[in-house]
């Protein structure tokens, strides 16, 4: 790796280079951005960001403070467009950072836009910057973290590794997958032993106050506790499901430890390594090629050689990163594992750009008398296309139409009949009782929240997840105290039939509302 220490960072024309690669994807992704009002956890997002409240368990405080800023600064749209935006923002810096980061590792401006372009257009995180989620915002903060790390790396600057400590640690309110990022950046620090001296303050300095930071935006979001937070919604009312009391769920010390050691999903943590590891392997196999084209898998796999030689710490970085990074979540049995894999896809990325930044490296070693000068931009430029357009022209007709490419796709979770959805459900909130309780489905519990807090002010309302994940997955035993207490004072609804609550003693008869058939709860 070259080193810039005695040397500007970055030229006015690397500046140049990444906006225009954050200012272009920005622009793919408003184009493209999923609209309204979202089912699942994005539905979940767009509710709490302007609540501020905590979501589901790891808690996801920073990018729910984060959001509320940026709505509150920015009043365009509704605030479901506005929590959306967010991501699409995020993901323009990340794009950015991406290329800046990659500039750090080659020479060539060439192959550090190839970086940040390829990675700006592959399927996973393009369909993640359009809508509103945490995986943006937290590849973001992770961009920052490698930025700040080869920026000391290469030039010795003390204060970059201060940030990383930092962002590392607010990095842990926007996704867990910080958590396994540490380990490698210590032990990339560990291997430049020589530098201690220099590095161990600011980076030990950077830690606490990024963990002070996470925990002290944690706290706040959690006492603030708004109606539709996951507490009121999932956690309180099936606390038994996960040994929980109700002293417990007054206890703020073990929310804090439900909720940021993600207890909802321990159970589907490294259950059967042997098993589980060659089939996500095999997946996450699978879909490589939705994000990057074969020239840029190639030229990821060169990186990484060129890097060896290069530089073989900075080659172990990423080797770690990436090992770090598929043992945990080849591990890690839920839905939707492959948004998950977004921070692989950076790392491959940029190795992609050390590839390309190699091939660069040989064509400057031809003797100019016999070849081109323009050989190098023309090589670089048909590596960029070869890279980009396999992965865009699939989705240019939605682009041209102003459409998300991904609505309807398996696995999305916006489909061709979300929105129309979303106006039944508008028109049930609209109809149901006062101090009505509604136990629902995930998929569109938030949804109702947003009909009834945002568009109708029925703050009398309240949705409840009816069968939250757990193991064994029966109606905890808590949900139907929670019906027997508030069955005198509000009429209670479920979205389909529980054989628990007829077993308890209660009785129901199905009511139509809109075009929706729900179970009425009746006392025994």
């Amino acid at each position: 790796m070259h080193n810039r220490a005695s040397s500007k960072l970055f030229s006015r024309w690397d500046l140049v280079l990444a906006i225009l690669a954050g200012v272009l994807s920005m622009a793919l992704y408003v184009r493209t951005m999923v609209p309204g009002v979202l089912p699942f956890d994005s539905g979940e997002f767009q509710v709490l960001a302007y609540q501020v409240g905590l979501a589901h368990g790891t808690g996801y405080a920073v990018y729910i403070l984060l959001a509320k800023l940026f709505i509150t600064l920015v009043p365009v749209g509704d605030v479901a467009f506005r929590v959306s935006l967010f991501s699409t923002c995020m993901a323009a810096l990340a794009v950015a950072g991406t290329y800046l980061c990659a500039r750090l590792l080659c020479k060539s401006p060439w192959a550090a836009l190839l970086s940040s372009l390829v990675l700006a257009v592959s399927s996973t995180f393009w369909s993640q910057s359009i809508l509103a989620e945490v995986y943006s915002s937290a590849a973001a903060f992770l961009v920052a973290v490698w930025l700040a790390l080869l920026n000391w790396y290469t030039s010795g600057n003390k204060r970059a590794l201060f940030v990383v400590g930092v962002c590392g640690g607010l990095g842990l309110g926007l996704h867990a997958t910080f958590a396994t990022v540490s380990p490698p950046v210590g032990l990339f620090l560990v291997l430049n032993w020589k530098r201690w001296k220099e590095l161990w303050k600011p980076a030990l300095l950077g830690v606490l106050v990024g963990a002070v930071a996470f925990l002290s935006v944690y706290a706040i979001v959690d006492l603030h506790a708004p109606s539709a937070n996951i507490w009121n919604t999932c956690y309180g009312p099936a606390r038994s499901a996960w040994m929980l009391s109700e002293a417990d769920i007054k206890n703020p010390l073990k929310r804090a430890q439900f909720l940021l050691l993600a207890g909802q999903w321990n159970s589907g943590m490294f259950t059967d390594p042997a098993e589980d590891m060659p089939a996500s392997l095999s997946d996450y196999i699978g879909l490589l090629p939705r994000q990057f084209a074969p020239v840029t898998m190639g030229l990821a796999l060169l990186g990484l050689l060129v890097l060896l030689v290069r530089d073989w710490r900075c080659a172990a970085l990423f080797v770690m990163a990436l090992m770090a990074h598929w043992t945990f979540f080849f591990n890690f049995r839920v839905m939707g594992m492959y948004v998950y894999y977004i921070p692989s896809y950076i790392w491959i990325a940029l190795l992609a750009a050390v590839g390309a930044d190699g091939i660069a490296w040989l064509i400057g070693k031809i003797p100019w008398r016999s070849v081109p000068r323009m050989l190098e931009p023309v090589v670089m430029l048909a590596l960029l296309a070869s890279c980009v357009a396999p992965r865009l022209s699939p989705a240019w007709t939605a682009v041209q139409k102003g459409q998300s490419p991904f609505i309807g796709q398996e696995g999305y979770l916006v489909q061709n009949d979300t929105l129309a959805k979303y106006q039944t459900v508008s028109r049930v909130v609209s109809q149901l009782e006062p101090n009505a309780i509604m136990l629902q489905s995930w998929d569109e519990l938030y949804q109702y929240w947003y009909a009834a807090l945002f568009e109708q002010h029925r703050t009398d309302l309240r949705f409840i997840e009816q069968h939250p994940y757990h193991e064994p997955f029966t109606l905890p035993d808590s949900t139907i105290e929670f019906i027997r207490a508030n069955i005198d004072t509000h009429p209670i609804y479920l979205y389909r039939e529980l054989p628990e609550v007829e077993q308890a003693g209660f009785k129901w008869h199905i009511v139509t509302i809109d075009t929706l058939q729900f179970l009425k709860v009746e006392k025994p």
